[in-house]
């Protein structure tokens, strides 16, 4: 893959903006801006949170994988970038190495860049894939993973677990071809030109078919970008799928965590009573802990406060939530393991209500949406009034 200048840390910095686009649609991915290859379901090694960039230390064998249909298109661009595609001619044709057939005509899709620091990112999803039962694959090959986490130092200091950022590919969306590209500089071009089929595939600008590959005739550039192509070279069809985001699962000592965001050292429960309420909530959490025993903290919140409970343990288990309003109704919400329900480490239960009307509390819910969805947003957002 091509670095168009020497871009490590741009590499970092745009690795992170894909992550927080992609987390749009589905909050526990990370992205892979790269388009890295060794991302792939049953990866072993480390990902820096800083980055999120993953580096493969080995890869698990023996693995069942399944492999879903998920067909997307997927082209989101920075606010100041302009998209264009155009018909080319072929002068004397063109061998398109998707299908080994001449064409004479194909497609030019050209990116302006207005600003430096601006990213294009666009790839043709096709394929979810995964670890089966991939918690008890971790559970099971537990001594085998910590002897690699001790060979490159995220082992626990008593050598008895594993750190967080240490751990497993879960899952993949791969796509049949796609164009990561950052400008670094202002008022740049970049365009890629090839055969109709072979550029909508890396540009997700086409109908997804059974037998479409990415590839492209050539690219073009005015001043300097950072760009990763699928495929990584020219006058060549994409021969196998590329992930362009994934899941990771790490742990914290001996405890699994299945979905893997940030690191996170332990849960808290935030009350929000700034909804307009008048109603004093008297909030409690109770829970189980493997390491610290059955554990209990409360908290007073006033109408108009916010409160957190912090320092609830990551293996605890049997978490139950209580809400008694003064002078009003009781909630009681039951979580039997947070470590597969709160990715970021923190729930929040939302508390309103004016007496004499009735007290109200829930436990508030993270938004995502469908690819097509935040497509849809974007565009909106971006359009003209």
């Amino acid at each position: 893959m091509r670095l168009n200048q020497s871009g490590n840390m741009d590499t970092k910095n745009w690795n992170i903006v894909l992550t927080n686009i992609i987390r749009r649609t589905n909050l526990y991915a990370w992205g892979n801006w790269s388009l890295n290859p060794g991302v792939q379901p049953g990866a072993v090694g480390t990902i820096d949170p800083d980055t999120g960039i993953f580096s493969q230390v080995t890869t698990l064998s023996d693995l069942k994988i399944t492999d879903l249909p998920a067909s997307e298109n997927w082209a989101v661009n920075d606010s100041s970038v302009r998209r264009q595609q155009t018909d080319v001619d072929f002068a004397g044709g063109y061998q398109d190495p998707t299908t080994s057939m001449k064409v004479n005509t194909g497609l030019k899709v050209s990116w302006e860049f207005a600003k430096e620091g601006s990213i294009s990112s666009n790839a043709t999803l096709v394929s979810r894939r995964s670890v089966d039962d991939f918690g008890i694959v971790l559970r099971d090959r537990f001594a085998k993973l910590l002897d690699i986490a001790k060979s490159i130092n995220y082992a626990t200091p008593d050598g008895k677990g594993i750190q967080q950022g240490f751990g497993v590919v879960t899952h993949t969306h791969e796509a049949i071809g796609g164009a990561n590209i950052a400008s670094l500089n202002q008022s740049s071009t970049f365009s890629l030109t090839g055969s109709v089929d072979g550029i909508r595939a890396m540009t997700g600008g086409g109908t997804v078919q059974g037998n479409l590959k990415g590839s492209y005739k050539e690219f073009q550039e005015t001043k300097a970008f950072e760009s990763h192509l699928w495929p990584a070279q020219d006058n060549t069809a994409a021969k196998t799928l590329i992930p362009l985001s994934f899941q990771f699962a790490s742990f914290d000592g001996r405890t699994i965590m299945p979905t893997w965001i940030k690191p996170i050292h332990s849960f808290s429960v935030n009350f929000d009573n700034q909804h307009g309420g008048t109603y004093i909530g008297r909030c409690k959490v109770k829970y189980n802990s493997a390491s610290e025993g059955p554990g209990e903290k409360s908290t007073t919140v006033p109408g108009g406060q916010q409160h957190t409970i912090s320092g609830i343990p990551l293996d605890a288990t049997n978490l139950e939530i209580k809400v008694d309003f003064a002078a009003g109704s009781d909630f009681v919400f039951k979580v039997p393991s947070p470590i597969l329900e709160w990715k970021t480490g923190t729930c929040t239960v939302d508390m309103s209500g004016v007496w004499p009307w009735g007290s109200h509390a829930r436990i508030r819910r993270i938004e995502t949406v469908s690819i097509a969805q935040y497509m849809d947003r974007l565009t909106a957002e971006s359009s003209p009034a």
